[in-house]
């Protein structure tokens, strides 16, 4: 990927999915940082350790599933309403909110036109609010982990999950 910077089609280079663990890998070889490293960021998976990892090597995270994925738990979640109705505003402004608000770049994905707008008009949280909305996850069943991407065979894309860098908890689960 270094050599398209020299072709000029490109402007720079990034990364998806990477861990800290793979990061630790990559960089090393790198003659060039990449620009950022796109992965699943939101309340529910807020990958604070990547975010801080990220921040000391200039590496800008960039959240392509700012909502979750599926059914997104916390768009039910009385806290994160309250934080939303106190502004006026939708729970998916929040969440675009926050996560600008934290220095991540959010993509998130609508194909109707009123949600398109709500989506880029952002609202500023207070110190309070983005710490309600920092600790969703840590509320029971709110949560949301890797687990649905590993196989039987405990590979993820015949990569181990201690080769990826995926913290495993008592029984196998993945917890990042």
């Amino acid at each position: 990927m270094e050599k398209l910077l020299d072709t000029g089609k490109v402007k720079s280079i990034g990364v998806s999915n990477f861990s800290i663990k793979t990061l630790e890998v990559l960089l090393p070889q790198c003659t060039i940082i990449p620009a950022t490293n796109q992965v699943e960021l939101h309340p529910c998976l807020p990958q604070f350790g990547l975010k801080e990892y990220c921040d000391s090597k200039g590496i800008l995270l960039t959240a392509y599933s700012p909502f979750g994925q599926g059914n997104p738990l916390f768009f039910k979640d009385p806290d994160f309403i309250a934080v939303a109705e106190n502004h006026k505003a939708t729970v998916a402004q929040v969440a675009v909110s926050w996560a600008v608000q934290r220095g991540t770049v959010p993509i998130p994905k609508s194909a109707n036109v009123e949600r398109m707008k709500a989506n880029i008009t952002l609202i500023k949280l207070k110190p309070e609010e983005m710490q309600t909305i920092n600790d969703i996850h840590k509320k029971p069943g709110m949560h949301r982990s890797l687990l649905a991407y590993h196989a039987s065979d405990g590979t993820f894309f015949d990569w181990t999950y201690e080769q990826l860098g995926w913290p495993m908890s008592v029984g196998g689960f993945v917890t990042a």
